[in-house]
């Protein structure tokens, strides 16, 4: 099947999902609110996210359920967009939703390595409870990092915990989610050799350059603020990226002064994401993929990236609402706000 026929149908939907995307104009009233419960009011009321706040008092509602509820609706629309995918697609829609799979088990890590209580991280949950396969129930029971290995051995997350113990985990929590990272692109990655030739080349790109940025900004961060060696800082990259294979990251950490080396590599390399001040590194990297799946998605109609360029834009708005409903509650100027803001209507 070509790709024109197998994207037919999911074009058409991911039109009507794009139509329904913030304008500038929502973005500015909802920048000039005063409360969150506000916000929920205008988001149910005048945007696309009315079904999924209909159950939702605006004027009860906590920032962290809100959260929580916009978090869940990038899988909702995944899973009905899986609905037009068949075979080797609707594969990949499942590996993409492993992503918050992931998030969750990351979740499970912290509470593990703090002693908390695990059960309590039910409500928090915003896995994919549609395409899943990992018994929640057993994983809200568990008291240990053993447990967890226990649960996962035979499913793709077993590599991830083989040589983790309790005491890595309280030392290098981090070791533990980076490993979970690279199972999401290893599987993702994966799944896209399976596709037409040209999605394939086209993902393998796309994710090629993800994994870049979550070097670059793990290198730096590490050199600068954790202390690592560059033995471990290397041991806790991901393989897969385009232009920093494991060499260029070798030579880069093992410089003299390291994080002036990542500044510098990267001023050639992804010149946009340079930021004056670190607190703004995120920002700019969401940035840059933003304005690469907008460019892909203008350049390549009827494949693979209109559908992941779609997915990422509404993740992107998400994150803008959350970070205005974040920067209500702490009353952060308009202004400051728009600098942590993904969308730049400029």
């Amino acid at each position: 099947m070509g790709n024109v026929a197998r994207f037919a149908a999911l074009s058409t939907k991911l039109d009507a999902i794009s139509g329904r995307f913030l304008q500038e104009e929502d973005y500015e009233v909802l920048l000039h609110k005063e409360k969150v419960t506000e916000v929920a009011r205008y988001l149910k009321e005048n945007t696309h996210y009315a079904n999924l706040l209909a159950d939702v008092d605006p004027d009860d509602v906590h920032r962290g359920d809100l959260n929580l509820l916009l978090s869940r609706k990038v899988i909702e629309i995944t899973e009905k967009l899986a609905h037009f995918t068949s075979h080797n697609y609707k594969e990949l829609m499942k590996a993409l939703l492993i992503r918050y799979e992931v998030e969750d088990l990351k979740l499970i890590l912290r509470a593990i390595s703090r002693n908390e209580d695990v059960r309590s991280l039910d409500p928090l949950f915003i896995h994919s409870k549609k395409f899943s396969h990992l018994d929640y129930e057993q994983l809200l029971s568990i008291t240990s990092i053993e447990d967890m290995v226990a649960l996962l051995r035979g499913t793709i997350y077993e590599e991830a915990f083989r040589s983790i113990t309790q005491e890595d985990l309280e030392v290098r929590e981090f070791h533990a989610e980076m490993n979970l990272d690279f199972v999401y692109f290893k599987n993702l990655l994966k799944k896209s050799k399976n596709l037409s030739n040209e999605d394939r080349k086209i993902l393998e790109e796309l994710i090629g350059i993800n994994i870049d940025l979550i070097n670059i900004q793990w290198l730096y961060r590490a050199r600068k603020y954790y202390g690592l060696s560059p033995e471990e800082i290397l041991n806790y990259t991901l393989p897969g990226g385009i232009r920093y294979k494991f060499s260029q990251l070798k030579d880069l950490v093992y410089q003299e002064d390291p994080i002036e080396a990542v500044i510098s590599s990267v001023k050639y390399t992804y010149p946009k994401i340079v930021a004056m001040k670190d607190i703004y590194i995120e920002r700019k990297i969401y940035q840059y993929l933003y304005d690469m799946f907008k460019k892909s998605n203008r350049e390549n109609r009827m494949n693979i990236a209109k559908l992941t360029s779609v997915l990422h834009f509404l993740e992107y708005e998400i994150r803008d609402i959350i970070t205005i409903i974040e920067g209500i509650r702490y009353d952060v100027p308009v202004e400051a706000m728009k600098d942590f803001l993904i969308r730049n209507f400029d």
